[in-house]
């Protein structure tokens, strides 16, 4: 189970933020390879996923994956209906939620851009430095040395 930030309360807030690194350390020492497992599944949202504010819950035929916020609301909480620790079950429902956070209302759409055909070069020269001061912003720079 992982500590998150206090200012993060709900369950909804906790999957959003969910890095591939966190859903590993969650399943413990193979949870890499259990997520990599899990992402075998075929699975169909509609049928067999159901996410409300207090329970993610992944449904793979005779078997549940339930997710749940703690009471200190701080960890997440994995558990199947078919497996005692860590397993490929679970693994699936976390490599859904980190493959699929836009069709689970976990994450905004990205902004809609204007086809570059209908721009004029005016405003693509415009686009393309606000786009490069964007990555400016939120891209560390690094520098290497030179050696002759």
């Amino acid at each position: 189970m992982i500590k998150e930030e206090t200012s993060m309360r709900t369950l909804m807030d906790r999957l959003s933020h969910l890095s591939f690194a966190q859903a590993c350390k969650l399943l413990g020492p193979r949870g890499k390879s259990l997520i990599m497992e899990g992402g075998r599944f075929d699975i169909n949202l509609a049928d067999q996923v159901r996410l409300d504010k207090n329970r993610f819950r992944l449904t793979l035929g005779d078997v549940r994956v339930d997710i749940s916020l703690n009471s200190d609301k701080k960890r997440l909480h994995l558990r199947c209906s078919a497996c005692s620790g860590a397993c490929e079950h679970q693994g699936a429902a976390l490599s859904l939620i980190l493959e699929e956070k836009l069709a689970l209302g976990l994450s905004a759409p990205p902004p809609r851009r204007k086809l570059m055909e209908s721009l004029s070069e005016e405003d693509l020269v415009r686009q393309a430095v606000a786009e490069r001061e964007q990555r400016a912003v939120e891209e560390k720079m690094r520098l290497k040395s030179m050696r002759y």
